[in-house]
């Protein structure tokens, strides 16, 4: 996962009139059916049964879908194509406009009717494999995930259940890739598990483990494509550390500037599976050397200035 920035995502002509035409619609049909409900003389549950009924029906009408379906190019050029949950740009996997705040259900509360006011509101929408999004049982791995309907928040949290509610009170367990900071708190081993960044006992930590299983980050495909990346920064850096006794020689300066610019081809935003590569070159930052632990401190600078 890396920084998604939301505010750059161009809207097709027209989008926005659509997108608020359908949820005006939407809502005039909620409201339709409270009244049916009412006039029919059903009680209090029955008029939220008709409510979430209609929420259903209204969220999944094709015509409606294709709402969402427009913005998917758009979407997609904000990650280079990359899936904004795993970084996957796996070609053979189709990729979903995904809900953040799922629009018609909630599965951490059967009682919530999804957010269905922002079902037509993009700055919701996120880019997603499939892998990532709906639900998989991964057997090699031993593991399940997909986002689905998952919404989790931290324990006590205001949720937001009706429109005008202030969606900003809500803590939000999931690591979301449009906020700046989340990614951070993601990390990888060597044999490509994803780990969470922070020690266990914060609020840091439990994020990024809800996150790992309900984005299914440790599928075993999306483990196997981070896998090699260790090994292949390993041998870049070491390979520059090799050269930098020689730089001023202008023969070895041209071999290491090729060797930095295949290690920032590995942690450019745009590149797969970047985060991952990018926790790789920190984690050889520091560097035992007869037993003492040694900086590399032109490493540190070449990561700060390019992550």
């Amino acid at each position: 996962m890396r920084y998604i920035d939301i505010d750059d995502l161009d809207l097709p002509d027209g989008w926005q009139g659509r997108a608020q035409q359908a949820l005006n619609e939407l809502r005039n049909e909620i409201l339709a059916a409270e009244e049916s409900a009412r006039a029919a003389g059903k009680d209090a549950n029955g008029i939220v049964e008709a409510r979430k009924k209609t929420i259903t029906e209204g969220t999944e009408k094709a015509a409606r879908q294709k709402i969402w379906g427009d913005l998917s190019d758009a979407l997609k050029k904000l990650s280079d194509g990359k899936c904004w949950y795993s970084e996957s740009r796996n070609p053979a996997s189709d990729k979903d406009v995904d809900h953040f705040r799922p629009k018609n259900a909630v599965a951490e509360d059967p009682s919530h009717e999804g957010y269905w006011w922002l079902a037509f509101e993009s700055r919701n929408y996120r880019y997603a494999s499939q892998w990532c999004n709906q639900r998989r049982n991964d057997r090699q791995n031993k593991t399940s995930g997909g986002k689905w309907y998952h919404f989790p928040l931290l324990p006590g949290s205001f949720r937001a259940k009706a429109e005008g509610d202030d969606i900003g009170r809500e803590q939000i367990e999931l690591l979301d890739p449009t906020d700046p900071e989340d990614w951070k708190l993601l990390t990888f081993r060597p044999d490509g598990r994803p780990i969470a960044a922070r020690p266990e006992g914060t609020v840091e930590f439990v994020r990024a483990e809800t996150s790992i299983r309900v984005y299914h980050l440790d599928c075993a495909e999306l483990v196997r494509e981070r896998k090699p990346l260790a090994g292949e920064v390993q041998r870049v850096i070491e390979e520059m550390e090799r050269l930098r006794p020689q730089i001023t020689d202008p023969l070895v300066q041209g071999f290491y500037k090729r060797q930095q610019k295949d290690l920032l081809k590995l942690i450019r935003r745009n590149a797969d599976y970047s985060a991952a590569a990018l926790a790789y070159a920190r984690a050889e930052i520091y560097k035992l050397e007869l037993g003492t632990e040694v900086k590399r401190t032109w490493l540190e600078e070449i990561l700060n200035s390019n992550s």
